[in-house]
Order: structure tokens, then C-alpha cells, then sequence
């Protein structure tokens, strides 16, 4: 996530919003005068205003230098000695150059310069003005590009936490990161600072880089300012979580009751009614989350540069809107703005008149609160809280959704299964509540918290990793085939942890940097999410918000989103065909074990009639070469193969994937597993259907259409057969990963079948293709 203002930005979180604030205003501890070294009567912005003047004159002498340097030639020692040096010298830095470079692990840094004598004093790396910081020289040494250089440098150190990397053009502040995680750094852009008089970015500079922010010569690393900011960054990222957490339960209340008794919307109350509070609230669950979705893309920058878009349609101009009282009226034209902007993200054509990104998912699918009546002052009331948080008596401030933690949309929806919602009747108009309950039990949604994230990522998918790598002949098309599945994904947290570490090791393999610049694994992650990401989970909107994260995660300035419904989708991953050879014996005798309800009589005989027809028709399996899934698998296989790059192309996968839902030999498939499970679930009932073996082999043979008991039974728990919904995985063996929240830490080894407990991590061998098992856990009949 990227935090852009005028000349300088923060990549990966490295520090907060609300720090980069109160350090702009001089409020956090360490921004007096005399913590820069300065008297304490000495006024700050003048000191800077100075400084400021004689950099930007000394910007004056290095640009006619580095004119007269040859464009072949990276200007490395004009960089170094007529901008560089001076400018950090105004900054109280004495750099010291590095004659020899440092050994760390084996590996060789070649590090330019500390502030100061020891070899312990801050790292700063400088090379030339025509040197890019993300890329590797063209010479090829040394074997890193200067940001990957210094960024592994700090990971493998223990007496340096912050380093300086710059081309004299580019600034970074950079801190260590972990393996998983995106880089962290803060970067300032100093041409723009020099060139177009942005004295209030160079006031931040002075204020973040200063001598003074980093350690003392000798002292320890986390001994300085620009980490207790960090730290305090961490803190206050933990609170805006949870105020965030707050607003969108208060705003769901305020839009619930707004439209329950709004005077227009009887169609919407008679709608609950129907269909109970747990749909409302899901609806409204929704209906926040395309907010929120939208104010994280519109702040960084994904719903493209359409002035109109951002100034008549974009959720973020209602903002503004929070803070304009005489906004507040009675009128209905901002809801009716929002159900235009819902029309034109899911039309792509509409779409594609603003420039923006069609979004025609789950997430964005017609509600009955759509079509409803909402106040202005109701809904403006409700989206303060989305948009604002405040701590005590303090102003409020700002949510950046720029900043938010692509996990952090899920971890707030998780959070909200919590709660179960109530309609509370009497008096007036009904009025929503909402109270504890058991939702995220019965569906299985439960917040990862990232240790153990990052311990199943480590003791799961790096081996693979490592076996897949070793010794192949082509690595990037070797990583790009490892496949890696969260049966119970929710909102994706497992799958973006497994995109970040795939991606990071496939920038690796391409600029043969072993700590790749941000840009390049922002490109590799893209790829691995279109080749090697895949997700199950029986909650529809958490499958979109999956969806969703994976977007946020892997988005390309310039590129369409990717297509994603062939990956990550619905069901109830634990019920369903694994192996379609079940099918060849038939529905099994426990199927037609009576529960309370049946009648045992009808049970007995549907099981007596069963036996027959399982030993008398061997033959069922001669539809083996009729019903051959290579085809199917190798068409699946044809929607990976086709990029990304263009809405056109995002098409083309759409409109294929559309085709082979409907393809004959799937769907006859799909009902004749739909109905071999559905024999489980049947009630056995005085005139009621009795799913046998013989429906099943005629379902098969395409001898009669699927009845609808059979359907509503498959719709209303959500079977889910692997082998028809991701063919080209299974054509080739199964998924290689398969991560989740334990019992479902899964690996899939087909050498073994059986438990193996890792660090307190449970990883469980799912048979192979070869394996005559069947995959079905009947967990609440």
C-alpha cells in the first residue's frame, strides 16, 4: 500500500498516517529545535528555510556537472560530490566512504558510505544520478540493485536497523522487513523537491532524515527517533483497526435503521420480513464492504485518473460531503448517486465511459437494499464513521485507506461475524440491532492472527518452494506450476501471505536480485496470483472479498483487474467428490443411515434396492473414455494461458470460463456427483424422491434431468466437487499446497496419507488421483 503526497511516500506501512502527521506538525516527541542539535531559541522553519535555500543552489551546481558527464556514464562521482555529500552535510551527516566492502553471511556489501567512524554507524549507499535504485547495473555488478542491496544488507545485520539508499535524484529511507511482508521505506522524490519549490516536502526530509533521527555512532540500532516513530506507528495501527472496526459496525446500525424507517421503504421492510435479520445483515454487510472497497482503490490510485469519475461517481467526494453540515438535508440524491455508481461498475460498458475497472463480481451484485430510500443525513451520518475515527476528546482524523493493510478489510469483516443481528418490533417502524452470536462458528470464518500465518507459509510452502526450484531447468515456469489452495480461505489471508512469498521468490528469479525492488515483485505477485493461487469457502461474500484482497494485492498501474472466478470460489469445501471414481461403486450403504425425522421402513427399503442396483450394474464404469476429463482440464488450463494485460483479454477468460460451466460433459458430471452426495442428505418420506445408484448412473449417461430435490439439496449446503472445479489441477496430481487455519493446514504428498503434526501445525496428505478414496465429511447431519 502506497501513501502518496507531494514529493515523498511510504511503502509497505513503515510508518502511519497519523505519525507522517503530527511529525509534519512538530507534535511527536524528538522535534524541538534542540533535539536537531540546534539552540532551543533557534526557530526551526528558518533553520530549514536556510538549508533549503543552499541546497537547492548547490542542486544548481550538480545539474551543470552532471550535463557534462557522457550519457553513457552513471555520473556516480558528481552525484556523490557535488549534491549528495553537501546535501546530507546541511543535514548534520559526516559520510565516511567504505574503501573496502563488508562480509556479511558469506555475501559481499558494497556499501558506499556510513555516518560515521565505526562499523556499525548507519549505512548510506549513493551511486549515480543514471542508476536506477530498482534495477541491477547494466554491467551486472554489482550482483544487486542499490535498494536490494542495502534492503538485504539491514535483513541480514543485527548493528544496522536503518539505511540511506540514493541515486541523488531518489531518496530512500529504508528499514529491515520480513521475508513475507512487502519492503518497508519511505521515499522522497528530490528533484521535485529542488525543481518545484516544494519547501513543505523538504521540511519533512529534514525533519525524517536528519542526522539526528537515525542512531548515534556505537549506539544501538533502535536507539533513535526514527524508531520510537516506528513503533509508535505499529501502536497506532492497532488502534485505527480497531476504531475502524467500531465505524463500520455504527455505520451498518445507522444505514440498517435509516432505511427500516425510511417512510418509502415498505418494499424493503416487507423484504426482512421475508427473509429474516441474518439477510439483512448480510446485505448490509455488503453494501459496506463496496464502500470500503472502493475507498481503498480510489485512494490508491486503482479506479484509474477520470476526473469526472472521482469528482461526480467515486465514493471518497463524500467525504468532503462529512464535513459540509448544510450536505445534511432530507434530499435522497447521494443514495440515488451511489445506486448510479453500482449500475456503472457492474456494466462494462458504462464502465469503460468513465475509464474505470468494470466490477462485476459477487461484491457488486444487485441487493434489495438497492432499490430502497436513503436520507442524506442518514447516510452521511453512517459514512463519518467509515470515513473518520477519534480517540477521546481528541479532533477527529482521517482514515487513510491508502495506508490500510490489504488483511485488514477481512480481519474487520471477520470481526463482524461476531455479532448476530435482531429486528426489534413494536411501537413504530421496526429497529435493528445488533448483539453476540455464533455466526463465524457455523461458518467456519475465524481471523488468522499472522504468527501463525507466517509459521504454516514457512513450514509449508518454502519447502516446496525449495524442492520445485532445485535443479529445474526453466525456474520461473517451475515456481509460476506450484499450486496452492485454502480450502477455507475466507478473506484471503493465508493466499496473500502465499502470493507475497511466491511473488517475492519469482522477482528473485527474474532480476536475479536476491531482495528484488518493490516494483518488480509488485509485477511477479500479479503473475503468481493469475497462475498459482486458488481458494475455497462457503461464504459467498467472503469468497469476493478473497477475490478482492488478491486484487488489491496484485494490481498493475496500467493493467485490467484479473480474472479470478476460475480461482477462488464458493462452496463447502469439505462436502463434495474428491475422486470421481466413487462414482464406479456407487452410492454407499451408510448413505442411507435414517436421522430423526425419517421413516426407518423407507430407509431400509431405499437401502435393499440400493445394493441391488450397486452389484448388479459393473458397467457403470463404462463411461470412462466417454467421460474422459482431460479435455475439460486442458480447456481450464486454456484460461491461465491467456494474460491479463487488457480489458479485452480479461473478456476473452470470462466468456471462456462462462462456456465451460455450461459444457455437456461437465454438467452431467457435476449432477451425477451433485446426486451421489445428495443420497447423504435425503429425508426418507412418504412420497418423497429416494436417491439411489441408478439415478446416479442415469444422471451420468444423461438418461434423465436432475430433479429438483437434488438441486436444492446440493444449492443449500454447497457441494463441492474438486475434480470438476479446478480439472487442470487434479489432471496433474492435486494442489502441491494447501494452507488454512488447522485442522485445515493441508499439504499433499501422494507418498503419504496420514497426519503429520509440525509445529504444532497440522499437515494432512490428501490422497492423490491414484488414491481410490472419496472426500466427503457429513459434519451436521
Amino acid at each position: 500500500m502506497t501513501t502518496a503526497t507531494l514529493a515523498f511516500r511510504v511503502e509497505g506501512g513503515l510508518l502511519s498516517p497519523d505519525v507522517l502527521e503530527d511529525v509534519r506538525r512538530g507534535a511527536l516527541p524528538g522535534q524541538r529545535p534542540q533535539d536537531f542539535g540546534l539552540p532551543a531559541t533557534r526557530s526551526l522553519t528558518d533553520e530549514v528555510a536556510s538549508i533549503y535555500h543552499d541546497a537547492r543552489a548547490q542542486w544548481q551546481i550538480f545539474q551543470h556537472r552532471l550535463a557534462n558527464v557522457p550519457e553513457d556514464r552513471l555520473g556516480t562521482t558528481e552525484t556523490r560530490q557535488f549534491w549528495v555529500i553537501p546535501l546530507l552535510g546541511m543535514l548534520g551527516y559526516e559520510l565516511h566512504y567504505s574503501a573496502k566492502a563488508e562480509v556479511v553471511d558469506g555475501l559481499t556489501f558494497a556499501i558506499s558510505h556510513r555516518a560515521g567512524l565505526t562499523e556499525t554507524a548507519p549505512p548510506v549507499h549513493i551511486v549515480g544520478a543514471r542508476q536506477p535504485l530498482g534495477r541491477v547495473p547494466a554491467s551486472g555488478r554489482p550482483r544487486l540493485s542499490p535498494h536490494a542491496l542495502m534492503q538485504e544488507y539491514l535483513n541480514r545485520t543485527d548493528h544496522a536497523l536503518w539505511g540511506v539508499v540514493t541515486n541523488g535524484l531518489t531518496l530512500r529511507l529504508l528499514r529491515n522487513s520480513t521475508f513475507i511482508r512487502r519492503q518497508a521505506y519511505v521515499e522522497f522524490d528530490l528533484q521535485a523537491i529542488m525543481e518545484e519549490n516544494r519547501f513543505a516536502d523538504f521540511f519533512m526530509l529534514y525533519r525524517l532524515l536528519h542526522r539526528t533521527r537515525l542512531p548515534a555512532d556505537g549506539a544501538p540500532p533502535d536507539d533513535c527517533w526514527l524508531e520510537t516513530y516506528f513503533q509508535h506507528s505499529l501502536e497506532q495501527g492497532g488502534r485505527v483497526r480497531e476504531h475502524l472496526r467500531e465505524g463500520v459496525e455504527a455505520c451498518i446500525s445507522i444505514l440498517a435503521n435509516g432505511l427500516l424507517q425510511h417512510a418509502q421503504n415498505e418494499d424493503l421492510r416487507k423484504w426482512v420480513d421475508e427473509n429474516g435479520a441474518q439477510a439483512f445483515y448480510q446485505q448490509l454487510l455488503r453494501l459496506v464492504y463496496r464502500l470500503l472497497f472502493l475507498l481503498v482503490s480510489e485512494e490508491r490510485g486503482l479506479m484509474g485518473g477520470n476526473t469526472l469519475y472521482y469528482a461526480s461517481y467515486g465514493v471518497s467526494r463524500l467525504r468532503r460531503l462529512t464535513e459540509q453540515r448544510a450536505a445534511w438535508t432530507d434530499d435522497k440524491d447521494l443514495w440515488h448517486g451511489l445506486r448510479v455508481l453500482w449500475e456503472v461498475l457492474r456494466n462494462e460498458k458504462m464502465a469503460k465511459l468513465l475509464d474505470v475497472p468494470p466490477l462485476n463480481g459477487e461484491l457488486f451484485a444487485p441487493l434489495a437494499l438497492d432499490n430502497a430510500r436513503l436520507d442524506n443525513r442518514t447516510l452521511l451520518a453512517g459514512l463519518w464513521h467509515l470515513f473518520w475515527y477519534q480517540e477521546g476528546n481528541a479532533p477527529p482524523r482521517r482514515v487513510n485507506y491508502a495506508a490500510l493493510d490489504t488483511e485488514e478489510l477481512g480481519s474487520v469483516y471477520e470481526s463482524l461475524l461476531d455479532y448476530q443481528p435482531h429486528i426489534v418490533k413494536g411501537g413504530g417502524r421496526p429497529t435493528f440491532k445488533l448483539g453476540w452470536g455464533s455466526e463465524r462458528k457455523s461458518t467456519g470464518s475465524y481471523y488468522t492472527p499472522p504468527q501463525l500465518v507466517n509459521e504454516l507459509i514457512h513450514s509449508a510452502l518454502e519447502p516446496v518452494i525449495q524442492e520445485r526450484l532445485q535443479n529445474a531447468p526453466d525456474q520461473e515456469a517451475a515456481l509460476l506450476s506450484i499450486k496452492v489452495c485454502d480450502p477455507a480461505c475466507g478473506s484471503g489471508h493465508f493466499l496473500l501471505a502465499a502470493a507475497r512469498r511466491l511473488g517475492k521468490e519469482l522477482a528473485r528469479i527474474r532480476t536475479g536480485a536476491e531482495e528484488p525492488a518493490p516494483e518488480d515483485v509488485r509485477n511477479a505477485v500479479r503473475d503468481v496470483v493469475a497462475h498459482c493461487i486458488y481458494g475455497v469457502d462457503k461464504n459467498p461474500l467472503a469468497v469476493e472479498l478473497a477475490r478482492v484482497a488478491l486484487w488489491l494485492e496484485s494490481h498493475v498501474t496500467g493493467k485490467p483487474l484479473s480474472f479470478l472466478d476460475h480461482h477462488i470460489k464458493h462452496g463447502d469445501s469439505l462436502i463434495g467428490v474428491f475422486d470421481m471414481e466413487v462414482l464406479e461403486q456407487g452410492v454407499p450403504d451408510d448413505a442411507f443411515k435414517p436421522v430423526s425425522g425419517d421413516e426407518r421402513r423407507i430407509a431400509s427399503a431405499a437401502k435393499r434396492r440400493n445394493r441391488q442396483e450397486r452389484s448388479g450394474q459393473r458397467a457403470l464404469w463404462g463411461w470412462n473414455e466417454e467421460f474422459d476429463l482431460t479435455p475439460l482440464a486442458q480447456k481450464f488450463a486454456q484460461i491461465d494461458a491467456i494474460p491479463d494485460d487488457s480489458p479485452t483479454d480479461v473478456r476473452k477468460k470470462r466468456n471462456l470460463y462462462g462456456d465451460l460451466l455450461r459444457d455437456e460433459t461437465r454438467k452431467r458430471a457435476k449432477e451425477a456427483c451433485d446426486a451421489w452426495v445428495a443420497a447423504f442428505f435425503q429425508p426418507y418420506r412418504p412420497g418423497e424422491e429416494v436417491i439411489t445408484t441408478d439415478v446416479v448412473r442415469r444422471l451420468l449417461h444423461g438418461e434423465c434431468d436432475v430433479s429438483d430435490m437434488i438441486k436444492d439439496i446440493a444449492d443449500e449446503v454447497g457441494f463441492f466437487h474438486w475434480p470438476l472445479e479446478f480439472p487442470d489441477v487434479f489432471e496433474k496430481g492435486g494442489f502441491d499446497v494447501v494452507l488454512g487455519n488447522p485442522p485445515f493446514g493441508f499439504i499433499l504428498n501422494a507418498k503419504q496419507n496420514k497426519f503429520v503434526k509440525s509445529q504444532s501445525i497440522y499437515k494432512v496428505a490428501i490422497p492423490s488421483k491414484n488414491t481410490s478414496a472419496y472426500f466427503l465429511v457429513l459434519s451436521y447431519k
